[in-house]
């Protein structure tokens, strides 16, 4: 019997027979082991009785497991191991909670986190996750705002999102009192973007009172000369300005960190979810973003803020449509020609006139008379071969809009888009109500 008992209960032992011989009193092995001299005196009584076994865990020699969790337990086993979408194994390198919410959500297997974490552990899992202590400066806690739209953080970030080894880059804006996402996917990080992710939150929910992103060059013009005594502005600062929202800039990722700690919680949470659901394109991924993502970050992540009242702005979407939309200067030829970044378009009805060119997700590419901006134009494009910087995103927009059934060729090659001479610009004088 001895030989079956452990360390602990062998040094139990020792005390109980120090104190059935008068070496010592229960009190005095209390004292010495750190054990409450009740427990002692139980022990000693016990082992009177039934001897060793008194040592022994009540567990010792009971199966471990009911069935019914050993079953459980060679399922989840075998979804772990054997899923398969499209020749991917979703659950590679996920981690456990994300583990436990696929089991949860779509295989309707409910398990608790421990339990799970031993069956990884013993199948030779690690979560790719490691909690140690940080070297980087500490934060201090901010509260979050109390109203939904009273302040959204806008920012971008490039990843492996389908697992395949190609980053691409899902720009947006979380709402600083709930968390809640709006985000759009796009090959680089770019002004449409920024623009589409806008969009959909003012389809959701409405207008935002203030934007609080990076000093990314998206957002704000950052070689100005501070002496010319002029208010530079990116195309997105116009567009919100044009709308009444705010915007001011994070001076590090730190002053952002509620975005910052929502994308590495994406990062680990995602791509997995995109294996599982099969979505392996941009499109099929800003459908899910937009449509599904949201109501499952409000599922996991549940917040409600300390007010009621709400900050966002209800608005016309045909309005804010017309301001959100990149623009750019041009001119019209005589022979009713205009190139734009490579690509080459007719737009015989403003043949010699200076143009300005917009683009959205939205209404795809029109121009206008700069100097009689009412009526809008839809050009033909004549040539596609893209030998000028045209990005990628802008590429696509206008491989849908114009080209639905046609494959051109494209070579890619990315720029920040917002190159636009701003001067030439005009700017709305009222905001969105």
């Amino acid at each position: 019997m001895e030989n079956q008992l452990s360390q602990a209960a062998l040094y139990k032992k020792s005390l109980v027979l120090r104190c059935l011989n008068g070496e010592m009193t229960t009190r005095q092995a209390a004292m010495e082991s750190g054990i409450v001299q009740r427990t002692i005196q139980k022990l000693v009584a016990r082992y009177k009785e039934i001897g060793d076994t008194a040592l022994l865990h009540g567990n010792m020699g009971k199966k471990k497991a009911s069935p019914e969790l050993e079953a459980k337990r060679k399922k989840v086993e075998d979804i772990f191991l054997n899923t398969r979408v499209n020749g991917k194994n979703p659950f590679d390198g996920i981690t456990y909670s994300m583990t436990k919410v696929i089991l949860e959500e779509e295989f309707n297997i409910k398990v608790g986190r421990t339990w799970l974490i031993k069956v990884l552990n013993e199948l030779g899992y690690k979560t790719p996750i490691r909690h140690r202590l940080s070297k980087k400066k500490a934060s201090l806690w901010r509260e979050r705002m109390l109203h939904k739209g009273e302040l959204v953080q806008g920012d971008g970030t490039v990843f492996a999102w389908f697992k395949d080894g190609v980053k691409y880059c899902i720009q947006g804006f979380v709402d600083d009192a709930t968390g809640e996402p709006y985000l759009y996917m796009t090959k680089r990080e770019c002004l449409l973007g920024y623009v589409e992710a806008f969009r959909i939150m003012a389809e959701t929910e409405g207008i935002p009172m203030a934007i609080y992103p990076d000093r990314a060059g998206v957002f704000f013009v950052n070689n100005r000369k501070a002496d010319d005594g002029k208010k530079h502005m990116t195309q997105f600062g116009i567009m919100m300005e044009n709308m009444g929202v705010d915007m001011f800039p994070a001076h590090s990722p730190e002053a952002k960190g509620r975005i910052e700690r929502f994308w590495e919680t994406i990062k680990h949470r995602l791509p997995n979810l995109f294996v599982l659901k099969g979505i392996d394109t941009v499109e099929k991924a800003n459908d899910f973003l937009r449509n599904e993502f949201p109501k499952l970050w409000r599922k996991w992540f549940p917040v409600n803020p300390a007010s009621d009242e709400t900050f966002f702005v209800k608005a016309d979407m045909n309005e804010v449509s017309k301001i959100l939309k990149a623009t750019f200067p041009g001119k019209v030829d005589r022979g009713g020609i205009f190139h734009f970044k490579g690509y080459k378009f007719f737009c015989p009805e403003l043949y010699g006139k200076n143009i300005l060119i917009f683009l959205n997700e939205k209404e795809g590419l029109w121009v206008e008379d700069r100097n009689n901006p009412n009526k809008r134009y839809i050009p033909r494009l004549v040539e596609t071969d893209t030998s000028g910087n045209m990005p990628f995103v802008m590429q696509d927009l206008i491989e849908r809009t114009f080209l639905k059934s046609a494959k051109p060729r494209f070579r890619e090659v990315y720029i920040d888009i917002d190159d636009v001479v701003l001067s030439q610009v005009k700017r709305k004088k009222t905001a969105v109500a």
